[in-house]
């Protein structure tokens, strides 16, 4: 008899074991707490409000709140720093730009794209070589008036050794021209440059110029991507004018190193669901963002890659 109580025993604390276990299973089942995306740029620009909406589809796939906060500082460096010191549980995911290729270039910080599991890319930022529609109709007024006039152009980027500057001097050397670069803080100083007569042309993301494109008032003498974009189906790319440029920003995400493989193959089915999301799509074509997508190795590769030529870039313009 008092074997049959203690083995009756055994059994029940056996089975409130399990039941343990299992609800410790459903509590931690990912994603079971809300998911923080750091930004490393400011509020309100293109990047956080492109990355914004696509963490709203990505909200709905995970059935979880994502709370997108803003880390500003040194290029980039210092919210990526921050993700990159996070547990890597995937509560943590961060948006890359181009400018990890850069800041790691230079030597900025103690990062690296390789700190981190790439999950995918969601958009490409085109690039634009712009003037004044009356002052430079066609890219040829403008390559003949700077082969008569080397140096005498001002163009302006966003800021020294940034992805408008590298692509101004790819650009320019594969036309064979000489200008005189200046650097202003962000692009709507760039446009009020341009718009004020302070310079004769810019080198900037489409987005931030569409207006003034569509008004006429700008001319896009060609994008500096692989195929045309949507927004500007009628400018044509660098390569059909004959010049082999392709130079253009793009925005990915990513979280720490060393997050369960379980947990990152979740993250890259949901960016996925979202990005292939029709409602997504409308929205961000309709807000001037152009989806573009890459797996999470395809990233990884493309990041390689391209990471010798901004090297290349950057040295040739004597900041690396």
């Amino acid at each position: 008899m008092k074997q049959m109580k203690r083995g009756l025993l055994f059994a029940v604390t056996v089975m409130i074991a399990l039941s343990i276990v299992g609800c410790g299973q459903k509590q931690t089942e990912y994603p079971s707490k809300d998911i923080e995306l750091v930004i490393p740029w400011s509020a309100g620009g293109g990047t956080d409000v492109a990355t914004r909406l696509y963490a709203s589809y990505i909200e709905k796939e995970l059935n979880a709140t994502i709370n997108a906060v803003n880390i500003t500082g040194g290029s980039g460096t210092v919210g990526l720093t921050q993700a990159k010191a996070a547990d890597p549980d995937g509560y943590t995911v961060a948006l890359f730009t181009f400018d990890v290729l850069t800041s790691e270039a230079l030597g900025l910080a103690d990062l690296s794209f390789k700190d981190f599991e790439l999950i995918s890319t969601f958009s490409i930022q085109p690039t634009v070589y712009v003037a004044m529609t009356e002052r430079f109709p066609t890219l040829d007024d403008y390559v003949a008036y700077a082969k008569d006039h080397p140096g005498e152009l001002r163009v302006a980027t966003n800021g020294d050794g940034s992805v408008w500057h590298q692509a101004g001097a790819v650009a320019n050397r594969e036309m064979g021209i000489e200008v005189t670069y200046v650097p202003y803080d962000g692009s709507n100083e760039e446009v009020a440059a341009l718009l004020g007569g302070h310079v004769d042309a810019i080198i900037i993301s489409s987005g931030t110029v569409l207006e003034y494109l569509r008004d006429g008032s700008m001319t896009a003498f060609g994008v500096m991507t692989s195929d045309r974009i949507a927004q500007m189906p009628d400018v044509p790319t660098f390569e059909e004018l004959g010049y082999d440029v392709i130079y253009s920003s793009w925005r990915g995400l990513g979280v720490p190193k060393g997050t369960p493989e379980d947990v990152v193959d979740k993250l890259k089915e949901a960016c996925k669901a979202a990005f292939d999301n029709e409602e997504f799509q409308e929205a961000a074509v309709k807000g001037g963002i152009d989806p573009w997508y890459l797996t999470s190795e395809e990233f990884y590769t493309f990041l390689e890659e391209s990471y010798g030529s901004v090297e290349a870039v950057l040295k040739d313009l004597g900041l690396a």
